[in-house]
């Protein structure tokens, strides 16, 4: 984890040319010149990656860039404007700051460190004691404590607080869709319910459907039924009225008969053919009533098999396979036509010929 430095250090210009300029004095001291020995070159290797890698010292050693970068350009300018013989304890001091630098490289790069960066790290170890004053406590700190104050440094940073924060809203997410999966199973049994409900009610709809039509069929037919009770009825009270009526006017006029004798014999005909007809009508009507009665009985039927044709539909669909018309009887039961049985039924044209030879023939035995 890096982080964003304020500005600039190393790949600014005027900065990367006083490095250079820098490494080319150092090249022309010998090694011995500045003790401990070795450590000009070290300088020059460090300050040579530095040239070499601006993004990266810019981009890993943020935190020094920050803390001592203008004062380590600072060291360089003055270690210029010094006398020869004075610039030794500034090359102890450049030296130091250089290396914290290359410290915090190491420390937050990904990666192992070089074969020459090791170089550097263990010259500084087996010299350590040859420094002395605030260099040896810069590169002791450089070493053993910095590294802590840089990771407290990176984990304070905004960056990281963001990152924290991201994975507090990533484990609030996660209990959230733990909730919306639990809700969402929740849901779907309910409207797993509900479209089974709805199957149910649909289904349940259709054969209330059927048996309203029947309903209402049943309802005219019922009409049709008391048409025919009450028609029987008044034919059988008209059958019985007329023959009555002509017996009472004989008991009643039966001193006086002698002079009625033609009337009785011309009235007699007709009432015998209009008892005929009243008969016909209420063989006809009567044959009405139970044909009504009879369809009355199959609605009944039709009405209570709708209670079981679901359950019955299922029970064929398993056995489907054995028998594919295994509910063609009861279709044709429940769809079929009433029956109205009208082979029983006398014509209305037969009876009316049968009544029209009757009368023929009391009057042609009537002539005689």
């Amino acid at each position: 984890m890096t982080t964003e430095s304020s500005s600039a250090l190393f790949t600014v210009p005027s900065n990367a040319a006083l490095l250079r300029r820098l490494v080319q004095d150092l090249r022309t001291l010998p090694s011995e010149a500045i003790p401990p020995e070795g450590m000009t070159h070290h300088l020059a290797q460090i300050v040579d990656l530095m040239i070499s890698n601006p993004e990266k010292f810019d981009e890993f050693a943020a935190v020094n860039v920050e803390w001592i970068g203008a004062s380590f350009m600072g060291e360089i300018k003055n270690y210029f404007d010094l006398p020869p013989e004075n610039r030794p304890s500034v090359v102890r001091s450049v030296f130091t700051s250089a290396y914290r630098f290359l410290c915090e490289l190491e420390f937050t790069q990904p990666g192992e460190p070089s074969f020459e960066v090791r170089r550097i790290m263990n010259f500084v170890h087996d010299h350590l004691e040859d420094f002395t004053g605030t260099d040896r406590q810069q590169l002791i700190y450089a070493a053993y404590a910095m590294p802590a104050q840089v990771a407290k440094r990176l984990i304070g940073h905004p960056s990281v607080t963001e990152f924290r924060k991201f994975s507090e809203t990533v484990e609030a997410s996660r209990k959230i869709k733990e909730e919306w999966d639990k809700d969402l199973d929740e849901r779907q049994k309910l409207l797993q319910g509900l479209a089974s409900n709805i199957g149910n009610i649909t289904s349940a709809y259709n054969f209330v459907g059927l048996v309203h039509g029947f309903q209402g069929l049943k309802e005219k037919k019922e009409e049709e039924r008391k048409f025919s009770f009450v028609s029987i009825i008044l034919i059988g009270l008209a059958m019985t009225v007329l023959p009555l009526a002509q017996l009472s006017f004989v008991a009643i006029n039966l001193e006086t008969i002698e002079s009625h004798k033609g009337t009785l014999v011309y009235t007699l005909p007709t009432i015998i053919a209009i008892e005929i007809i009243l008969l016909y009508f209420f063989r006809v009507v009567l044959g009405q009533f139970r044909s009504v009665k009879a369809q009355l009985l199959q609605i009944d039927l039709r009405v209570s098999l709708c209670q079981f044709i679901e359950s019955y539909a299922d029970y064929v669909t398993k056995l489907r396979n054995k028998d594919s018309s295994a509910l063609s009887k009861f279709e044709a039961l429940v769809f079929s036509g009433l029956v109205t049985e009208e082979s029983g039924i006398p014509s209305t044209f037969d009876g009316a010929e049968q009544i029209a030879s009757l009368i023929r023939s009391i009057r042609g035995g009537a002539k005689e």
